[in-house]
């Protein structure tokens, strides 16, 4: 553990080095958790247009109006946010959409255009308007539900260090959130979209072969977890992960329904993934990954993603717990 006293005056200015260090020391129970919102929100981001660049888009546009808001130290409640039908958002530049979100720019052009051709962007003049009638847009009460759950399974961690006064319950942070929507949710988002584009970087931006590769690497951290295997952080979850005899594969069709990506689909990306010796497929026609190029790739980024969330749930606390 890092040398640094903490002031159990006050709980809220816990630095992310100290919510990473027992982050580490818990990783299983943490990062199992972590495993779970993000399958589940990566799973209602596709349901939402079935075109993950599409909602990468609009999480984007809204991560960016949320930033403005917040530099302008204005706050907005989750209830008085959606009881609008329409948000107006900044002016935005398809290439910077296109650096920011690693989409090409012919592909960013043609989804904007969609979404104006849709009624979901519309454009006067110089006012740029997203309009929530005209798409499937789902109040975030699920993803603020799920990810309460990984704050205040952290807190409980922090309470039993003796780092927190009190531990925080879900609730609890489900109702802070919500009393602070666009400040809280713009933080959320700026961290999930970093997590979602530097891992479809690794597949050549696919964000729907991450999520099928991802629901391989999901099942079997659930197949250890459940075999009592490792709760270390570094080199024993990977051995124990990509090395255990005991794999659990699952098929094409149980990727489908679990992600919604259609089977034709999966079974394509697959094959991919397949050829390039990431993906093995057993006797019965179930699949796992294996101790290939991409796992490597993944398994740094994965220990740079504990840095990434701490931050996330430190700058989050600070925020909603009050001194």
């Amino acid at each position: 553990m890092n040398n640094q006293k903490i002031n159990l005056n006050l709980p809220t200015r816990v630095p992310s080095s100290i919510i990473s260090d027992y982050f580490t020391k818990n990783y299983q129970k943490i990062n199992t958790e972590f495993f779970e919102f993000q399958f589940d929100w990566l799973n209602r981001a596709y349901a939402a247009f079935k075109d993950f660049d599409k909602y990468l888009i609009l999480a984007y546009l809204f991560r960016k109006t949320f930033f403005s808001y917040s530099e302008l130290f204005k706050v907005i409640s989750f209830e008085n946010f959606f009881s609008n039908k329409t948000l107006e958002v900044e002016k935005f530049n398809i290439i910077d959409i296109s650096k920011d979100l690693m989409i090409s720019k012919e592909t960013t052009r043609r989804k904007i255009l969609e979404f104006e051709r849709d009624g979901i962007i519309s454009k006067n003049k110089k006012i740029i308007t997203l309009n929530f009638d005209a798409f499937n847009i789902h109040r975030p009460e699920a993803s603020i539900v799920s990810f309460s759950r990984l704050l205040a399974s952290m807190s409980k961690i922090l309470y039993d260090n003796k780092v927190f006064k009190k531990t925080y319950q879900r609730e609890f942070y489900v109702e802070k959130i919500k009393k602070k929507f666009t400040q809280i949710w713009g933080i959320f988002l700026d961290y999930q979209i970093n997590y979602i584009v530097s891992r479809s970087a690794l597949l050549k931006n696919d964000i729907e072969m991450f999520h099928i590769f991802g629901s391989l690497v999901y099942n079997q951290n659930l197949f250890m977890k459940k075999n009592g295997k490792s709760n270390h952080y570094r080199d024993e979850w990977w051995r124990d992960i990509v090395h255990m005899g005991d794999k659990k594969g699952i098929s094409a069709m149980t990727i489908s329904d679990l992600t919604g990506i259609p089977r034709p689909t999966v079974i394509r990306k697959l094959k991919k993934l397949l050829d390039g010796r990431n993906v093995i497929k057993d006797k019965n026609n179930l699949y796992s990954f294996k101790d290939g190029p991409l796992m490597k790739k993944f398994n740094d980024i994965r220990m740079q993603n504990v840095e990434a969330l701490s931050n996330t749930i430190s700058s989050i606390n600070n925020i909603v717990i009050e001194n």
